[in-house]
């Protein structure tokens, strides 16, 4: 039996270029098809979902985040937020697509020939803890002097020295932070810096670099992860879509 049309809505991924890169190729969420829906010389990159509420699955959000980098190696793509889905194409070229054409159409030509480079850094714990240690001599007089007693009896100390402690970490966290950041800043158009996920994390930053930068930008994250090594753990994931400089909304 066919579907109603109103069965199925559209889950939209992102905003690109019309008629630029061909049909968008592999699958969207739940295996569907991917197609454009146009209007002039923008597009809306989507695929059919079920109408009703969308689950914000494993799955759905690798498969969101795969479909954003298939289309950046197409051409210039501005990533959507994940979770939007809209009714039917002429919602999508009146509400999305008409309704902000301008802004977006600004946005692909200042976004064009850029990607975004994620870049974590994580401390290894007792490298880190040594600095702290070396660099701190009440927090080493501290920790020598409840070495080896019972936890009661040094209750207030160890609070002490836990306080003491953290302080330091985050002392450090900051200042490794700012020169990470400026060693890479250079090579980049605009960095987005976010808070620490943990405890251990030094580094959590966005980099808008242009295509023309990745050399040095590469180069000089190579460096400054060795002039760290043993201490710090780098992580870099790129090139993506410019998740962190792009702000879509069906509202915006």
């Amino acid at each position: 039996m066919a579907r109603s049309s109103h069965e199925t809505a559209r889950y939209v991924y992102g905003v690109v270029r019309a008629g630029t890169g061909g049909k968008p190729r592999g699958k969207g969420i739940d295996g569907k098809p991917l197609r454009i829906v146009a209007a002039d010389r923008i597009g809306a990159l989507t695929s059919e979902v079920p109408v009703g509420p969308l689950e914000a699955g494993r799955d759905e959000l690798l498969t969101h985040s795969r479909v954003l980098e298939q289309a950046l190696k197409r051409g210039v793509v501005l990533p959507m937020r994940f979770g939007v889905v809209m009714p039917d194409d002429s919602t999508i070229q009146q509400e999305l697509l008409g309704a902000h054409r301008e802004r977006l159409e600004a946005q692909l030509d200042e976004m064009s020939g850029k990607v975004e480079f994620n870049v974590k850094a994580i401390y290894d714990e007792p490298s880190i803890l040594r600095e702290v240690l070396a660099e701190n001599g009440e927090i080493a007089r501290l920790r020598e002097a409840v070495a080896g007693k019972p936890e009661d009896a040094t209750y207030y100390e160890r609070i002490q020295l836990g306080e003491l402690v953290a302080q330091a970490l985050t002392a450090k966290q900051a200042a490794d932070e700012q020169r990470v950041v400026d060693r890479l800043a250079p090579h980049a158009l605009a960095v987005e810096v976010g808070g620490a996920l943990h405890e251990r994390m030094a580094v959590n930053a966005a980099f808008l670099v242009d295509e023309e930068q990745l050399g040095p930008f590469d180069r000089a994250l190579d460096e400054v992860a060795a002039e760290n090594g043993g201490r710090l753990r780098f992580k870099s994931v790129g090139p993506l879509p410019p998740h962190s400089f792009v702000e879509l909304s069906v509202e915006a």
